[in-house]
C-alpha cells in the first residue's frame, strides 16, 4: 500500500510504504477475513490492511444496495485476494447470512483445514453484524476466529477475547486525501491545490479581518465594487440572474477610492445613456415602471460609498501599497499588475492558479482565506511532524450519481478526515449553511471519525457552533464540530492545534 507525504502537487508526491505498526497486529492476522460492507468503506479498508496475512483472502459481504461500495473497495485493495459475497436484498435475513458465510468457510476448510478466519463487523447492518458473528463463531472446523471492530471514537481496533474485555490496539495507518476520495469512487474535476498562493499577504489579510468593521467594509467593497467591475450580471432563461466573469482582456482596474468609483460610474452611465434601448427615447426609458430605473440610480449613487466603510477599506489599500501591489499614488488597483506580481511571488513548483486577472479577483474576494488556512496547516505540520500526513484545498468533486460538491480545505491525521469550510462572510445564515453542508459531506467521506470546522468572519462563533451541535445532535462539549470566527483568525494555527488535541482528549480510550 502507498501513502503520500502531503507536500507539493498531487502528481509529484513521493510515495512511501505506510507505517501501520503491523507488528502489533501480527498475532491477530488471519488467512481469511470477512468484511461487512456498509455505506462507508473506509473502516473495511483499514481492517483489510492490518488484519490480513500476506497472500490471505478478503471476503466482502454486501447487499444489493452496497454492491458499488464493495466493487470500489475491491478496486482499491490492490495486491489483495478479494472475493465478493452478495446477500442481494436479504441483508436482514439470518438464514441467508449464516448460509452464505458458512458455505464459504466449509469450502475453504476442505482445501485448507488449518487456515485461520476473522470477521470485522464495523460495517454493514446490525443484522449482518449479529448473524455474521454467529455464523463464523458456530462454523464447524473453525478454531479461535478473530472478531474485531474499528471504534470511531477512540480510533482503536478492538479485538474480542473469550471471557475478557476486548483488546484495544491503536491503529497507525496513514492515508492520503486522494485515497479517501477514491474509496468512494469520487473524482476531482481538477487537481486540488497543495501550495498556498500569496501566503504572506493572506496572513496580513487575516490580521485585518480580526476587526469586524474591516470584515463588513471589505465584503461590501467586493460585492459592490469588485464584482461589478469584473463581472456582468446576466439573465438566465428560466433561472435566476447571476454574475458571470468578463473576459480577462476586459478586466483592468478597480477603484479603491470613492471619487474614482463615481467617475467610472459616470463614464459608464454616459455611454449607456448615449445608446438607449432600440425604439425608445431616453425619457421613455426612465418613464418605464414609474421612473423606477431613475430612482434606483439615485439610490445607487447615494449608497455607492458608505462613509463609515472608507477608513477600513483604506487599511486594506495601505497594506497593498506596503506590499507593492499598488503604487503609492495609484487611486485604482490594476488587477493585471496584481496578477503579474503574484506570479513572481509564487513558490517554486506551485500550481498555475493565478494566471489570469479573474483569479486575482477570486483571491481578493475571499479565496485568500482558504490559502491562509492551508498555509497555517502546513506550518503546523512542519512544527509537529507526524501530526498531519496530507492536506489540500479546492476539492471540486465530480460525482456522476449525485450533484457536484466542493470541499474548501481538508487534512488527514493518520486515516481521520478533518474538513474545514471557509468563508469571509459574516452573515449567520450563510455561515450556518456552509458548516452544515461540510458536516454532511465529511460524514459521507470520513465516517463517524470525521471532524468538521468552519473558519469564518462571524463575530459570535460560539453561538453558531452551539446551534449546529443541536441541529446535528452532537453533544455541547464534543469537539467533533467547531467554529472559528474573526477573533480566531490572527492565530488560527494555534486554535486548530488545540482543536486536534481536544479531539484526542475527548475521544481518548
Amino acid at each position: 500500500m502507498l501513502c503520500n507525504t502531503g507536500y507539493g502537487n498531487f502528481e509529484k508526491r513521493i510515495h512511501l510504504p505506510c507505517d501501520m505498526s503491523t507488528s502489533e497486529f501480527d498475532k491477530y492476522k488471519v488467512d481469511h477475513l470477512f468484511l461487512l460492507i456498509g455505506e462507508n468503506p473506509l473502516p473495511n479498508y483499514v481492517a483489510a490492511q492490518i488484519l490480513l496475512k500476506e497472500d490471505g483472502t478478503v471476503y466482502l459481504v454486501h447487499s444489493t444496495d452496497t454492491t458499488s461500495k464493495a466493487a470500489c473497495l475491491e478496486r482499491n485493495l490492490k495486491g489483495v485476494n478479494v472475493k465478493l459475497i452478495s446477500l442481494k436484498t436479504h441483508e436482514a435475513n439470518s438464514c441467508v447470512i449464516k448460509n452464505k458465510i458458512q458455505t464459504e468457510v466449509k469450502n475453504i476448510l476442505t482445501k485448507h483445514p488449518k487456515h485461520t478466519f476473522g470477521l470485522n463487523y464495523t460495517g454493514g447492518t446490525k443484522a449482518m453484524s449479529v448473524h455474521g458473528y454467529r455464523a463464523l463463531f458456530e462454523a464447524s472446523g473453525v478454531q479461535n476466529p478473530v472478531f474485531s471492530y474499528l471504534d470511531a471514537r477512540s480510533l482503536q481496533m478492538f479485538i474480542d477475547r473469550d471471557n475478557d474485555s476486548p483488546k484495544a490496539e491503536a491503529v497507525d495507518i496513514k492515508l492520503s486525501l486522494e485515497k479517501i476520495f477514491d474509496l468512494h469512487d469520487l473524482r476531482w474535476d481538477k487537481e486540488p491545490i497543495t501550495v498556498p498562493i500569496l501566503p504572506e499577504l493572506a496572513i496580513e489579510f487575516a490580521k485585518l479581518h480580526t476587526d469586524k468593521k474591516v470584515v463588513f467594509a471589505w465584503r461590501w467593497w467586493c460585492d459592490n465594487v469588485l464584482k461589478p467591475a469584473t463581472k456582468v450580471f446576466k439573465k438566465k432563461l428560466n433561472k435566476p440572474p447571476e454574475w458571470e466573469w468578463k473576459k480577462d482582456n476586459q478586466i483592468d482596474k478597480v477603484a479603491l477610492k470613492a471619487d474614482i468609483a463615481v467617475q467610472n460610474l459616470n463614464k459608464a452611465l454616459l455611454d449607456y445613456l448615449k445608446q438607449p434601448e432600440e425604439g425608445k427615447s431616453l425619457l421613455e426609458l426612465f418613464q418605464d415602471d414609474n421612473y423606477k430605473r431613475l430612482k434606483d440610480l439615485c439610490d445607487f449613487y447615494n449608497g455607492l460609498w458608505i462613509p463609515e466603510y472608507l477608513p477600513h477599506i483604506e487599511k486594506v489599500t495601505q497594506l497593498l501599497k506596503e506590499r507593492k501591489y499598488l503604487g503609492e499614488s495609484d487611486p485604482e488597483l490594476s488587477l493585471k499588475q496584481f496578477t503579474e506580481k503574484a506570479q513572481l511571488e509564487k513558490p517554486e513548483h506551485s500550481c498555475q492558479w493565478l494566471e489570469k486577472p479573474r483569479k486575482s479577483c477570486q483571491w481578493l474576494d475571499g479565496i485568500w482565506l482558504e490559502h491562509y488556512v492551508l498555509h497555517q496547516l502546513q506550518e503546523l505540520s512542519r512544527k509537529f511532524p507526524g501530526l498531519i500526513n496530507d492536506s489540500g484545498m479546492s476539492f471540486n468533486v465530480k460525482d456522476t450519481k449525485k450533484e457536484k460538491f466542493e470541499f474548501d480545505v481538508a487534512f488527514v491525521k493518520n486515516y481521520q478526515l478533518f474538513a474545514l469550510s471557509c468563508t469571509t462572510d459574516a452573515s449567520k445564515s450563510l455561515c450556518k449553511s456552509k458548516l452544515f453542508e461540510a458536516y454532511i459531506r465529511a460524514q459521507q467521506l470520513g465516517g463517524e471519525q470525521a471532524r468538521v470546522a468552519l473558519v469564518c468572519c462571524y463575530d459570535n462563533p460560539e453561538e453558531l457552533e452551539a446551534e449546529l451541535k443541536v441541529d446535528t445532535e452532537v453533544k455541547k462539549e464534543d469537539p467533533k464540530i467547531i467554529v472559528f470566527g474573526c477573533k480566531h483568525l490572527d492565530d488560527i494555527q494555534k486554535y486548530i492545534k488545540d482543536w486536534i488535541d481536544d479531539n484526542n482528549r475527548y475521544y481518548a480510550p
